[in-house]
């Protein structure tokens, strides 16, 4: 459903905030981003100046259409944003029931450089509100430019008969009002109070996680701002250089420039810190595949620009809890294509691994049968020898294998188990074979062949047939609702599925069980789930 609030800004209106600018790089926040339109303009219009580009926005569907373009998200409520972000520019076309609210909110965390802004013109023309009595008064002392434009979104992807306000404020600070205000050049030997704080437990809260993150950010800017309150009696002696920072020191053009970029510079350290610190999560990350360990690197790194918050790691969590289901499905079938099409291109590897039936609207349907083959063609040589002649597993087959185990691992509770690696590994390291049968792992009965070929029997026969109905249902191959109706209520063509599938008989005797338990924890936040 669309955003009642959303209305996003036609390229004349945007040409025309954009001309607003005296912008000649550094770091930009767009504050309601939508889906970043605004921000894809500015990026071409400055996009021979160094600019670091951050967004806000509210809306989780425009969230996902901003990250998809790699813009950086710092937070999801502007008006609640509490990161000590230093910004050059805020430049925004806020929801029109809150603009006065916004802009007020800018102008606050403005420290030096512009601000350009949308407002609905009442808002100006008709101060009837405290809130918009306040802002009229800050424009007028902050001396801003208002420029009325008429019809404005009369052409535009979502109509409106509004008028609008263009506000551009120009505001210039120096920090060195502000740092070495009452500061004389004498030197103090006034005693230093270090007060040692150990670390909290590794098993730490959200709460525990974001007060060592404000912390960490407070003592660096008293650190930062201390240091230059000081730098021209000890500059000469000693200088303060973060990591990354060797371009951005020989960059800096006056005093208020290297501050703000030394602050900007170590918020990002500490946010990429503590999001791979907080978002490390043992409980998701262990029952991961290589691939959706991979996906979920990418989406810590899109929440690495966000701020660090309460709210902000909560809700990635629920977030990432709420499509937990879906990623372990995509992990079945994954390992489902392993066992059949990607690494059984010879048919006659194919046609033993699988089985057919009628498929749900679809004659083109398989599942896996008990018996696995993998060729060892397929990636290379499974194992190596040494001198000896022992057997050695190799890194590629060890996280195939590993994969496997982590899939199966879904459908028995997610308890301990013994991987097959494991197995393969202490029987290797036994003797020279060239061939080893009845190796037992806790899902698989294992046999190996010198020539790197490895045929698995699934130990648990209610396993495999979970292990089917997920990826056959990933794939489309059977009813999104199947297991859940009795076979007597099911369609005849439902019905010819089930039976060519797995039989009436056991498709009744295991309707309404669940296929695997969606269980874990992360900070404090516990969730179990029948799938």
């Amino acid at each position: 459903m669309l955003n009642k609030n959303f209305y996003p800004t036609p390229e004349p209106l945007i040409a025309k905030m954009l001309f607003k600018c005296k912008f000649r790089g550094g770091r930009v926040l767009e504050p309601s981003a939508g889906k970043g339109d605004i921000i894809e303009k500015l990026e071409k219009r400055f996009s021979h100046y160094d600019t670091d580009i951050f967004a806000i926005e509210s809306d989780p569907a425009l969230q996902a259409t901003l990250r998809g373009k790699d813009i950086k998200l710092i937070d999801s409520d502007f008006l609640s944003f509490s990161g000590p972000d230093k910004f050059d520019l805020i430049i925004a076309n806020p929801p029109f029931d809150e603009g006065d609210k916004h802009l007020l909110k800018a102008i606050d965390i403005m420290y030096r450089g512009e601000i350009v802004f949308l407002l609905n013109a009442e808002t100006l023309k008709n101060p009837c509100t405290n809130t918009r009595k306040l802002l009229v008064r800050r424009l007028e002392e902050l001396d801003a430019s208002i420029d009325f434009i008429p019809d404005a979104f009369l052409d535009a992807e979502r109509k409106t008969k509004v008028e609008v306000a263009l506000v551009y404020i120009n505001i210039d600070r120096k920090i060195e009002d502000d740092l070495f205000s009452g500061v004389d050049a004498a030197c103090h030997d006034d005693p230093v109070e270090v007060n040692e704080k150990h670390e909290v437990s590794a098993g730490k809260s959200v709460q525990e996680m974001v007060a060592e993150y404000n912390e960490v950010v407070r003592v660096g800017t008293e650190l930062i701002l201390d240091y230059f309150k000081n730098v021209y009696k000890i500059g000469g002696y000693l200088s303060i250089v973060c990591p990354g920072e060797e371009k951005m020191c020989r960059e800096g053009k006056d005093l208020t420039e290297k501050v703000q970029k030394r602050i900007a510079l170590l918020l990002k350290n500490a946010r990429a810190s503590f999001w791979r610190k907080t978002l490390n999560l043992n409980e998701v990350r262990k029952r991961m595949t290589r691939k959706k360990r991979s996906e979920f690197e990418h989406q810590l790194a899109g929440h690495s620009f966000m701020d660090f918050t309460e709210s902000n790691v909560r809700q990635f969590v629920i977030n990432l809890i709420g499509g937990y289901e879906q990623t372990l499905s995509d992990a079945v079938v994954e390992i489902f294509d392993l066992f059949t099409v990607k690494h059984c291109y010879r048919g006659d590897v194919l046609d033993k691994n699988i089985h057919y039936f009628n498929g749900w609207k679809t004659n083109n349907a398989y599942k896996v049968g008990r018996r696995v083959i993998i060729p060892g063609e397929s990636y290379s040589s499974s194992f190596t020898d040494d001198y000896t002649g022992k057997w050695h597993l190799d890194w590629h087959t060890r996280e195939m294998l590993d994969d496997i185990d982590t899939v199966m691992n879904y459908f028995d509770g997610m308890s301990d188990y013994t991987r097959m690696s494991q197995v393969l590994e202490r029987e290797f390291s036994d003797r020279p074979h060239d061939r080893m049968s009845g190796l037992e792992s806790t899902y698989f009965t294992m046999t190996c062949y010198k020539k790197g070929t490895i045929h698995l029997t699934f130990q648990d026969q209610d396993i495999l047939r979970r292990f089917n109905v997920v990826a056959c249902r990933g794939k489309g191959w059977l009813p999104e609702d199947y297991g859940s109706r009795p076979f007597r209520d099911l369609s005849p063509a439902e019905k010819e599925t089930a039976a060519t599938f797995e039989g009436q008989a056991s498709y009744d005797q295991n309707r309404c069980n669940p296929l695997f338990q969606v269980v874990g924890s992360a900070f404090g936040l516990e969730y179990k789930k029948a799938v």
